[in-house]
């Protein structure tokens, strides 16, 4: 091998090897930059979620508390000094990176979500159970609250904080689903025809139900099979659990005249349980009824929702007879939110919408 050629090859070398170490210096360089990208993005988005987590709650605490059931006449009634404290109590139990939250009280705001429509309305509080159904959350982490969240690497590049939000609506609306234990458990199904009128719920409509063959309203044994006297009899004496129901389930309904025994058990039940809400001398019991289609008369029926029905007579035999009203604005403290309105309010929020 020639000298000239060793040389070329010696300087050829020494080339290569400073072109890889510069190669490596780069890749090292970028490596390190995309590590410390990573790391600053993972802090921003653990943050962002444990802020949403926070006004989550918050939301949800609060919606439940903004209307409750008046323990005397039973009637909805807002409570938006308790919501409002709610909220912050339950801001300020969560964390985000380790640090205890403040909710801003223009950050907090009671309104409608219409459903239909699928918009929050800004409304602010009210005594009225009928203007507000929502509440909206926003928790953040910025200058005006809370401290924005400090980088560890993008400082490199002149940024060395990140403002982050988050933004929560509960909705507390109309039951979609009654819980076991919840309510359920006077053993009649109401038609939804006998109930509604131009579109939504025609409060104070009287329901009188004679057991014949062709009602408004039909016995009902729930999930229990068969339906018969003896199963119903069974649920007026408080025999069998009601199970958990929602809107879509199938019960089972007859339609019919029952025993007087049975009547007799219903009537007994209405003179213990009942009580003069509105001081008038006479007893008035409010239970929880699924409403059921038209068409459903004996077999099985599809729950479209939930009413309040008030009984003011049970008459046993000769004239076998329930007699009472369609009660609104009344809660069930124990219902989920999600069905129509048929006049009674559900007693537990969900989340409807939450954007930053």
């Amino acid at each position: 091998m020639s000298f000239r050629f060793k040389t070329k090859l010696r300087r050829f070398l020494r080339e290569e090897r400073g072109a890889v170490a510069v190669a490596v210096a780069v890749l090292l360089t970028g490596l390190v930059g995309l590590t410390g990208a990573a790391t600053d993005l993972g802090i921003v988005y653990t943050a962002r979620g444990q802020l949403q987590n926070a006004a989550d709650s918050a939301a949800l605490a609060a919606a439940k508390n903004m209307i409750s059931q008046d323990p005397v006449t039973l009637d909805a009634v807002t409570t938006p000094e308790a919501a409002r404290a709610t909220a912050h109590e339950f801001s300020q139990a969560n964390t985000a990176l380790g640090a205890s939250l403040t909710l801003l009280d223009p950050d907090y705001t009671i309104g409608w979500w219409d459903l239909n429509a699928q918009a929050f309305t800004r409304t602010g509080e009210s005594a009225d159970p009928n203007d507000i159904n929502a509440v909206e959350v926003t928790l953040r982490k910025d200058d005006l609250a809370n401290n924005p969240v400090t980088t560890m690497f993008a400082g490199i590049v002149g940024v060395s904080k990140v403002e982050v939000t988050a933004k929560s609506l509960a909705f507390v609306g109309y039951p979609g689903a009654i819980p076991k234990d919840g309510g359920l458990g006077f053993p009649i199904a109401v038609k939804e025809s006998a109930i509604t009128g131009g579109g939504g719920p025609v409060c104070g409509t009287q329901l009188t139900f004679h057991s014949e063959n062709n009602e408004n309203a039909s016995w009902t044994t729930f999930d229990r099979w068969p339906a018969n006297d003896p199963t119903v009899d069974h649920f007026v004496c408080g025999c069998y659990e009601v199970p958990t129901i929602k809107i879509g389930d199938n019960i089972n309904i007859i339609n019919g005249n029952l025993s007087n025994n049975t009547f007799n058990n219903l009537r007994h039940r209405f003179e213990r349980e009942g009580t003069d809400i509105d001081g008038d001398g006479h007893l008035e019991w409010v239970v929880t009824v699924p409403v059921v289609p038209d068409s459903a008369n004996s077999g099985s029926a599809e729950v479209l929702g939930f009413a309040t029905f008030e009984i003011e007579e049970v008459h046993s035999a000769p004239l076998k007879m329930v007699r009472g009203v369609l009660r609104c604005n009344t809660v069930i403290p124990s219902a989920d939110t999600g069905g129509p309105n048929y006049g009674a309010r559900a007693g537990n929020p969900k989340l409807v919408a939450a954007a930053n």
